[in-house]
């Protein structure tokens, strides 16, 4: 079995501090096999909340694996920057990681996607290269694998072709998103062929809640059976929300007692 927490929007500059304290304490004592983190890890792309983000990162005691979501590219406010190194400032403080965007092993196979869009601020968009990303990664994986990938955006942010269709009929499992700041589970099937669990997470540490706390999933996949548990903050610490339960059949994901 592999254990994998999801996180996004973390939101470091409007971060909780201490709802970061007691995320930081859940996830250390949870043991994950592998930490997801899905973008915005910061506010406004400053120095200072890429550093927050990153010593937050080094206390998990676990693999990380990010992408940046559309608040690590550097502000409107900056255009020359934003039109000529939008990402500059994520790659710099965060070495290593901005470039480690795949995880493998025996049971799962993780693919980071940076769905962000330098010239537009919320909405994102996946490319005919994300897919060939793809493809290289699984050309080698065993049918066993949990496929997973991960971006900031849903596709209910993006009308203009940014579909997860095509993630499902490369082979994809698993799609774990954010942005939206509300916890989603649901099967997302194709028209052609196939289907996947979709996973939003909600901001995990942020101050800027919308309808949910602040939270995250924790992914538990032993093949064919997947469970997404929604954890929520109480005001005192996370607990399990819900769970989700799925199985696979075939080509085909679907929601299991």
């Amino acid at each position: 079995m592999r254990l994998i927490a999801h996180l996004s929007d973390l939101h470091f500059g409007k971060a909780d501090p201490v709802v970061v304290e007691a995320l930081v304490a859940d996830i250390v004592h949870l043991k994950p096999d592998l930490v997801i983190i899905s973008g915005d890890l910061t506010q406004r792309a400053k120095s200072h909340q890429f550093a927050e983000a990153r010593a937050f990162l080094e206390r998990l005691g676990a693999p990380v694996l990010v992408v940046p979501g559309n608040h690590d590219l550097a502000p409107f406010y900056r255009p020359l920057t934003r039109l000529l190194a939008p990402r500059a400032k994520f790659e710099k403080h965060l070495p290593g990681l901005a470039q480690a965007t795949c995880y493998s092993d025996d049971e799962i196979v993780a693919i980071g996607l940076d769905s962000t869009r330098h010239l537009r601020w919320q909405s994102g968009k996946l490319r005919s290269h994300h897919l060939d990303e793809v493809r290289g990664e699984l050309a080698d994986s065993a049918d066993h694998h949990c496929k997973i990938a991960f971006l900031h955006h849903p596709p209910s942010t993006a009308p203009s072709g940014h579909s997860f269709d095509a993630l499902v009929e490369h082979g994809i499992d698993l799609i774990l998103t954010g942005h939206v700041h509300k916890a989603h589970v649901e099967v997302v099937a194709t028209p052609r062929h196939g289907s996947c669990v979709l996973v939003q997470a909600s901001t995990a540490c942020s101050t800027r809640l919308r309808q949910d706390a602040n939270g995250f999933a924790l992914i538990r996949f032993d093949y064919p059976r997947l469970w997404v548990d929604i954890r929520g903050w109480n005001g005192s610490a996370f607990h399990n929300v819900r769970v989700h339960a799925f199985a696979k059949q075939g080509e085909t994901w679907t929601a299991a007692v």
